[in-house]
């Protein structure tokens, strides 16, 4: 036994290696099981956070919940602020359009990368690692944008812009600073930086929303230009206007106050001026005549004339008088306008509603549509004579009227004749028609309203000279009875004259400062009518006012042929008699002829306005009473 050896090399030398494989394989075990546990794992790792909120072993859910709490309970008090020199904007957490949700699925992806490296990141964070990700804010968040703007308008207003302004009588200019230049994608980029930063230190646990991430611009500067004075004096050079009254909407419109400056002496304070320094020029202010202030108080507050006619004669003249009346109410004349007549009422038709009434055609008294509107057009005229107003066309009647003074009527016919008038004051007018009745009469009332600051008024008169008294003309009729004249109601008697007006304008103190010719009238004689049966011999013949024996004449004939009239005139009857004197022109109801015992009436104001069918339109009269 001695001597023998035993080799145990063999036996002895596997052993470390069998060691060594079982430890790496149990940490080959652990470290994949690390990792399929990280795997696994359904809630954030430990010590995640999200600007400043722990959510450390959350669900998403859960972070998501707790990031929507924690900005809501402290977003309102913490503040970013943008700052340039002494401008500043701000916003705060809370207008963020945060998504807690994006934020939340960030924190959970902290160490969940590839699988091989979860296990240690796991292991980590618990041995007290940590992990940290930014709030998720869109590219284009709403709130951030416009911070950005803002800064942006104020910065380049501040740094780039000639200001200039109107005050009072002054164009007061601030010559600009240096051009001032921002990077503003960069600054951009730097705010998203910097808001980070103070949503992390505001939302941490202990934060009190510190201002740290505030961002001071930076900037470069250049030569700033010099402004377009040609365009600033465009901008502020304003022509003065008046008001005026739009006869549309009836509003008034506004004034506008002239404004000018020198463009040299512009140029030449802005060279001297430093830069930020402010300067000023003088401007040229030229005021309007009529400003908004004055015409909304002057507006139609004065009277300016007025005048009052009598109506007489059928319902249906009335009934036209009043028509044309409502044509012209309200009737308004801005200042140089013309009112015209014809051109206001239009043309007088059964489809307006005019109806028949006398009118005179080739001097004679007949029925057609619209008699009685010469009435209207001729007291307008008389309140217009009571006025300064000028007067551009006025007619006067074939025979005298009787409801104004002669020389004060005013006569039209559609497409021939008109009656026109011009404002002539600086002021809107406006013409007041309306037609009453009282104490058993009809009345046309015109008033003329306007602005009257120097208190002028006016009053017409007229002369008449050249009276002719209506002769006798007879008509051979054979419906009169023998023995008898009839005399002709319709084709009423009007005694000749003429008429001269003038207009008497005195100042407010009723001191006479102008006297004015309105020009003359001449109106035409119209005979006394009678009608008798031709059997009986010419009337002239007659004997005591009876028939001679046997007497006979051409019943064709008509006596006094010195009547004619202008075919081309038609005129309103209005009248029966002559008014024949000239009455205080300042009365609006034109007196009696003191000679006459009856007011002067229409042809139609006695009788039914058709006559019965027994006379015809004609009177039984007494021969013996006959006029001579």
């Amino acid at each position: 036994m001695d001597g023998q050896r035993v080799d145990k090399s063999a036996g002895g030398s596997k052993l470390p290696w069998i060691i060594t494989g079982t430890v790496v394989g149990l940490l080959a075990a652990a470290y994949l099981g690390a990792c399929a546990w990280a795997a696994g794992r359904s809630t954030i790792l430990p010590n995640v956070s999200v600007a400043g909120i722990d959510v450390s072993n959350m669900t998403v859910e859960q972070a998501g919940k707790a990031i929507e709490d924690t900005v809501e309970q402290k977003g309102g008090n913490i503040s970013f602020a943008l700052k340039y020199e002494d401008i500043e904007e701000s916003l705060t957490a809370d207008q963020l359009a945060i998504d807690a949700a994006q934020s939340a699925r960030n924190a959970w992806n902290v160490g969940r990368g590839n699988f091989f490296v979860g296990g240690p990141q796991l292991v980590g964070h618990m041995l007290g690692m940590s992990g940290e990700v930014p709030l998720a804010l869109p590219e284009n968040d709403p709130a951030l944008t416009d911070l950005m703007d803002r800064m942006e308008e104020k910065v380049n207003a501040a740094a780039g812009d000639h200001g200039y302004q109107v005050e009072d009588d002054k164009l007061v200019m601030t010559k600009g600073a240096p051009v001032v230049t921002v990077d503003w994608e960069t600054a951009k980029a730097q705010t998203r930086e910097n808001l980070q930063i103070t949503l992390k230190n505001g939302l941490a646990k202990d934060g009190n929303g510190p201002t740290a991430g505030d961002l001071t611009l930076s900037t470069s500067q250049g030569q700033q230009e010099d402004p377009d004075f040609e365009a600033i004096h465009r901008e502020v050079y304003t022509e003065p206007k008046d008001a005026s009254l739009d006869l549309e909407s009836m509003e008034i419109t506004d004034h506008a106050i002239g404004m000018d400056f020198d463009v040299q002496a512009l140029k030449t304070a802005y060279q001297n001026a430093k830069s930020g320094e402010t300067f000023s020029v003088p401007l040229t202010i030229t005021r309007p005549k009529v400003t908004r202030e004055d015409l909304g108080g002057q507006l139609f507050k004065d009277l300016l004339g007025e005048g009052t006619t009598r109506v007489s004669g059928s319902a249906n003249r009335k009934h036209n008088v009043k028509l044309s009346a409502e044509a012209c109410n309200e009737k308004i004349l801005l200042p140089g306008e013309e009112f015209s007549y014809n051109t206001t009422t239009g043309s007088r038709t059964a489809a307006k509603g005019y109806k028949n009434a006398p009118i005179y055609q080739q001097g004679q008294s007949v029925d057609d549509i619209g008699g009685g509107i010469c009435q209207t057009s001729s007291t307008i005229y008389y309140a217009v004579l009571h006025t300064n107003l000028e007067v551009v066309e006025r007619h006067c009647h074939q025979f005298n009227t009787g409801y104004v003074d002669p020389g004060m009527d005013a006569t039209v016919f559609y497409g021939s004749l008109d009656f026109r008038f011009k404002n002539s004051t600086d002021y809107p007018i406006k013409i007041v028609t309306n037609s009453y009745d009282s104490n058993g009469n009809r009345y046309l009332n015109v008033k003329i309203y306007g602005t009257n600051p120097e208190g002028v008024y006016a009053v017409p008169k007229s002369s008449t000279f050249d009276r002719v008294a209506p002769t006798v003309a007879y008509v051979a009729d054979p419906g009169v009875p023998q023995g008898t004249l009839v005399k002709d109601r319709q084709q009423n008697a009007y005694t000749g004259l003429s008429a001269h007006t003038y207009r008497y304008v005195y100042d407010k103190d009723g001191n006479q400062i102008d006297k004015q010719d309105m020009g003359g009238s001449k109106y035409k004689m119209r005979p006394t009518t009678y009608h008798y049966n031709p059997a009986d011999g010419d009337p002239a013949t007659w004997v005591n006012g009876q028939p001679g024996t046997g007497a006979t004449t051409d019943p064709g004939t008509t006596t006094d042929p010195g009547t004619t009239t202008d075919p081309g005139t038609t005129t309103d009857p209005g009248t029966t008699t002559d008014p024949g004197t000239t009455t205080d022109p300042g009365s609006t109801t034109p007196p009696v002829d003191p000679g006459t015992t009856v007011p002067p009436t229409d042809p139609g104001a006695t009788t039914p306005e058709t006559p019965s069918p027994s006379d015809s339109g004609i009177t039984p009269i007494d021969p013996s009473q006959m006029a001579g």
